[in-house]
C-alpha cells in the first residue's frame, strides 16, 4: 500500500492545471491553489488501509465543491477520481461570470432579491452575480450587464429597456416568482432564457463557420429609413470579420457604390480581392433584377449583371428580408424552416424571407413575401393606416400577416423585427384567434434588421461559392 500512495503523489505532480499550483500541505498531503479555489489531496491510514480524501472549496462558499473519499486499493481508478477532481478546478477557475441587473422602480425592493440570488447561484456553482438598481440606472448602464430581470411592478418598462438596450436579454420576473422570493426558480428562468437566445449578435461571424474560410467577402445592406438612403458594409476575410461601417447620403445611386468601394480600396481592400459581393436590398427582387426608378420612370435595373461586369467580381443581390432569414437560418441549429417578418413603423406594408429545409424561398419573379396586399382584407380593430403606428395595432396586424405564413408554410419558427416590438406574447395571444395554440411555432425577437442582412447575405455568398465549386 506504501508504494501504491507514492506512485500516486508522483503521478498527481506529474499533471498539469491551468493557473493552479501544486505543493505539500502541513498535513503530509497535497494542497492545489488557484484564484479563490483551493484543494486538497489528503493521505490517512484508517485500520491498517489507506485512503485518500479529495475536496476542493472556494472562497465565497462554506459548502466543498468536490468531497471524496476512497481506500486507495487501485492506481487506475484513482487516477480517473483525480481527473474528476482537476475538471472540477479548472472549470471553477476558468468560468465566464455573467453579472446581471435586478432592477424595480428605486432598486430597494429587489436588492434582498438579489442577494438570494447569489446564495442560489453560489450553491448551484453557476456563473451569476446580481445586483439591484432602479429602471433609469438600468437604462443608462444597463448595457454593462448580460442581463437585466425585471420585478413585476415595473414589467411595463420592458420594451422601453429593450429598445435602450439591444444587445442585452431583458425578461420580467413573474410575479409569483418574485413574490415568493423563489429564487431557484427565477434562477431556472434566466438559464432557459439564455439557452434560448440563439441569434448571433450583428459582429459574431462565426455563424458561417461551416463554410469556405479562404475566402474573402464583401456584405452590403442597403435601407432608406428616415428618408435617410444607408449603405451598411461587413467584410469576411478568410472567415475574419475586418473592415465595416456605413455611408448615409441624400439619395441613393450608383455613385453611392462608387464611394464605399473608394472607402474599402483605402482599408486596403480593392474591390477586384473579393471572390464574391452580395447586396440586400429592399422589395422585390428578381434574380439580381430591382426596382428602379432612373429619370423620375419606374423602371427595373439587373444590378447583378451591371455590378458584375463594372467591378469583375461575382455579385449577387437579394431581398433584404430573404437574406435575414438566411441568418436566422445559420445561427442557430434547431430549426432547418424558419420565416422572419419586419413590419417598420407607420407602414402596414410588410418584409417576409424565407428559408424551407435549408433552402432560401424567393418564389417566382421574387415575390414570396409579398403580403402586403392581402392586409387591406384583414379583420383589424381600427384603420389600417392607423394600426401601423400604434403599438396594439402593429400586434393586431403582425398577428394577421403571421398567421398567413404559419398557415401557408408552417415553419419552424419565426424571427420578427418591428420598430413598435410588441411582446411575443402577446402576438401570440392575438394570433390564437384565428389559429390553435399547437399551430404556432416559437416567435424569437430580432433588434437588429440591418446587421442580419449583412450576415445572411454573407452566408448567401459563401454558399453560392461553395455550389460554383461543386
Amino acid at each position: 500500500m506504501v508504494n501504491l500512495e507514492n506512485d500516486f503523489r508522483s503521478w498527481i505532480y506529474t499533471q498539469h492545471i491551468d493557473d493552479c499550483t501544486m505543493s505539500p500541505d502541513e498535513h503530509d498531503g497535497i494542497a492545489l491553489e488557484g484564484d479563490a479555489v483551493h484543494g486538497t489531496v489528503g493521505f490517512y491510514n484508517i485500520d491498517g488501509e489507506a485512503v485518500v480524501e479529495m475536496r476542493v472549496e472556494e472562497d465565497t462558499s462554506d459548502t466543498p465543491a468536490f468531497f471524496l473519499h476512497f481506500v486507495l486499493n487501485d492506481l487506475d481508478r484513482a487516477k480517473e477520481l483525480f481527473g474528476e477532481m482537476a475538471t472540477v478546478i479548472d472549470q471553477m477557475l476558468h468560468r465566464t461570470i455573467r453579472h446581471v441587473l435586478l432592477c424595480c422602480t428605486c432598486g430597494m425592493t429587489t436588492t434582498f432579491f438579489a442577494s438570494k440570488l447569489n446564495e442560489q447561484a453560489q450553491e448551484m456553482r453557476v456563473g451569476y452575480d446580481f445586483c439591484a438598481k432602479s429602471v433609469e440606472e438600468a437604462k443608462r448602464s444597463g448595457s454593462e450587464y448580460a442581463a437585466v430581470l425585471l420585478a413585476p411592478q415595473v414589467g411595463y418598462e420592458r420594451k422601453a429597456i429593450c429598445v435602450a438596450l439591444p444587445d442585452t436579454l431583458v425578461m420580467e420576473i413573474p410575479a409569483r416568482v418574485f413574490g415568493t422570493y423563489d429564487a431557484a426558480a427565477a434562477l431556472r428562468l434566466l438559464l432557459d432564457a439564455f439557452a434560448e437566445a440563439r441569434v448571433a449578435a450583428v459582429n459574431d461571424l462565426r455563424v458561417v463557420r461551416d463554410f469556405d474560410h479562404s475566402k474573402r467577402v464583401l456584405s452590403i445592406c442597403y435601407a432608406n429609413r428616415s428618408d435617410e438612403p444607408t449603405l451598411s458594409y461587413k467584410v469576411l476575410d478568410q472567415g475574419e470579420a475586418s473592415v465595416g461601417g456605413m455611408l448615409i447620403r441624400p439619395s441613393f445611386d450608383l455613385w453611392m457604390l462608387d464611394d464605399l468601394t473608394a472607402s474599402l480600396q483605402v482599408a486596403g481592400y480593392p474591390i477586384e480581392s473579393f471572390d464574391a459581393v452580395g447586396i440586400a436590398f429592399p422589395g422585390v427582387v428578381d434574380e439580381g433584377v430591382i426596382p428602379w426608378h432612373g429619370d423620375g420612370k419606374a423602371n427595373k435595373l439587373d444590378l447583378a449583371d451591371l455590378l458584375t461586369k463594372r467591378w469583375g467580381v461575382p455579385t449577387y443581390v437579394d431581398n433584404g428580408a430573404t437574406a435575414a432569414a438566411a441568418a436566422c437560418y445559420v445561427s442557430q441549429t434547431d430549426w432547418d424552416s424558419v420565416a422572419f417578418h419586419a413590419q417598420p413603423i407607420g407602414v402596414a406594408a410588410c418584409d417576409q424571407g424565407y428559408v424551407v429545409d435549408g433552402h432560401p424561398m424567393v418564389g417566382r419573379g421574387g415575390f414570396s413575401g409579398n403580403l402586403k396586399y392581402l392586409a387591406k382584407d384583414y379583420a383589424l380593430s381600427m384603420d389600417l393606416d392607423d394600426a401601423a403606428w400604434r403599438y396594439d395595432g402593429t400586434c393586431e396586424l403582425v398577428a394577421r400577416y403571421l398567421c398567413t405564413t404559419v398557415c401557408t408554410l408552417a415553419p419552424q419558427a419565426i424571427f420578427l423585427w418591428c420598430d413598435l416590438m410588441p411582446d411575443e406574447d402577446e402576438i401570440r395571444k392575438e394570433m390564437t384567434r384565428t389559429l390553435p395554440e399547437e399551430a404556432i411555432p416559437p416567435l424569437v425577437s430580432i433588434w437588429d434588421y440591418d446587421g442580419l442582412m449583412l450576415i445572411g447575405e454573407l452566408a448567401l455568398c459563401l454558399q453560392r461559392l461553395a455550389e460554383d465549386v461543386q
